[in-house]
């Protein structure tokens, strides 16, 4: 097929080409972005032919709003292996353009699009975004991948870790608005994720309040021992527990490594979040993949699509069933990870319960020394602020925790369920 694909060959339509919020279309393409198939749906909204769209390169429909970055970012990302989400700017043959969210998965020798008709208040933040960036890229000569970090940026200052979090964030709220639009109940295992993502944010500003806490009682010890020095021989108890304190709290300061990830430097529950993004992004992903599964067995059954579709409505099984799958065992890693999180939330209350005996047991020693302990009483005033500190934040990652193990649980897909609920009565044992 030899056809030339120019800016010029368009006429400059600024009219939308027709697509209907309940239509899906899909397209495949081998490991170049070349067109091999796709539902009808694609070529009638894309307005070429079949002869003209199988054999094309899929930029053949790229309109020329789209910024580069946004392509330099889909390719980095599946090239990896790594399914990506995106919304982009497509134009017809006959120059009308039309939005789609766009769910890129690498199949074997190539690729499958899904697409959906976007209409979020995520759309409208992303087509702002897109303007600001295509400016850039046209006033200071960005290359693609400067576009690209330019993006990245712009998601951050947004809020969101990476770009692979905006997408799961994006296609959780296009099938939220989609389901409205459509009259159709919200998926309560999407909403059970989304409530995650703020509850696990609360968790890691506890996580953090926790080692902010720990760091300010490094120097407890020696301030005592300081005191003890100009208390002497009086002051001996005060050393002896200012060393038994200085034991324990290095043993309290050691079991926060349960509150980190072994292999980087960050909380656990900044580990979970990321993870929840990714397990958002399947769920959401198996829920549009089970949409158009069941749209085109339905146009198969109807003689509506073009011989040879069989193997579409297969591959797009497939992806489902991979979807599902890998969903259940990225929230399975989640409820793991918040079930050991809890577990050393406990061993750390029992442990700082210790370090509180030793705090009674310093106060009582101030008591007997009088007057003379007047210098012990900002140490005091201290442990005492340190512990109710510490309680306080201890209870409520407890809580939290407990808040998110539900949620997981409310999110897991059917076919996972009866593996969690086992590892739930285990770990309560």
């Amino acid at each position: 097929m030899s056809l030339q694909y120019s800016t010029t060959s368009f006429a400059a339509h600024k009219d939308e080409a027709p697509f209907e919020i309940e239509e899906l279309f899909f397209s495949r393409t081998d490991e170049r972005g070349v067109i091999a198939a796709g539902n009808e749906v694609f070529r009638r909204v894309s307005e070429y032919s079949w002869e003209e769209l199988v054999g094309a390169p899929h930029k053949i429909i790229r309109h020329p709003d789209m910024p580069k970055g946004v392509f330099y970012i889909f390719w980095e990302r599946i090239k990896k292996g790594l399914a990506t989400g995106a919304y982009v700017k497509n134009r017809a043959k006959d120059g009308r353009y039309y939005w789609v969210y766009a769910i890129i998965s690498p199949i074997q020798g190539g690729y499958v699009s899904v697409r959906l008709k976007p209409t979020s208040k995520v759309f409208d933040s992303a087509k702002a975004t897109y303007a600001e960036i295509l400016k850039l890229e046209e006033q200071e000569g960005l290359t693609p991948e400067q576009s690209a970090a330019a993006i990245r940026a712009k998601l951050q200052e947004m809020g969101f870790p990476s770009y692979g979090a905006f997408s799961s964030y994006a296609i959780a709220q296009e099938m939220h608005a989609r389901d409205h639009a459509l009259s159709r109940a919200e998926d309560g295992r999407l909403q059970s994720l989304k409530n995650l993502l703020p509850t696990l944010k609360s968790l890691d500003e506890q996580q953090q309040s926790l080692f902010a806490s720990f760091a300010k009682i490094r120097g407890i010890p020696s301030n005592m021992r300081i005191v003890a020095s100009r208390l002497e021989p009086a002051g001996g108890p005060i050393s002896a527990i200012s060393q038994n304190y200085r034991l324990m709290s290095d043993e309290v300061t050691n079991h926060l490594g349960g509150f980190r990830v072994e292999t980087e430097n960050k909380s656990l529950s900044e580990s979970v979040i990321l993870r929840v993004y990714q397990g958002l992004f399947m769920m959401a992903a198996s829920r549009l993949q089970r949409e158009v599964k069941t749209v085109a067995s339905e146009a198969l059954s109807r003689g509506t699509e073009k011989d040879g579709f069989q193997q579409e409505v297969e591959i797009l099984t497939k992806l489902l069933d991979e979807y599902t799958l890998e969903a259940g065992q990225v929230l399975m890693s989640v409820f793991n990870d918040v079930t050991a999180l809890t577990r050393s939330a406990k061993d750390l209350r029992q442990l700082v319960t210790g370090l509180d005996s030793i705090r009674v047991l310093c106060r009582v020693e101030a008591g007997r020394l009088g007057a003379q302990s007047v210098s012990l009483t900002p140490v005091i005033d201290q442990l005492d602020t340190f512990h109710v500190e510490i309680d306080k934040t201890l209870e409520q990652i407890l809580e939290l925790a407990d808040k998110i193990k539900t949620l997981v649980e409310a999110a897991m897909p059917r076919s996972f369920n009866g593996t969690l609920q086992y590892q739930a009565t285990m770990a309560r044992r």
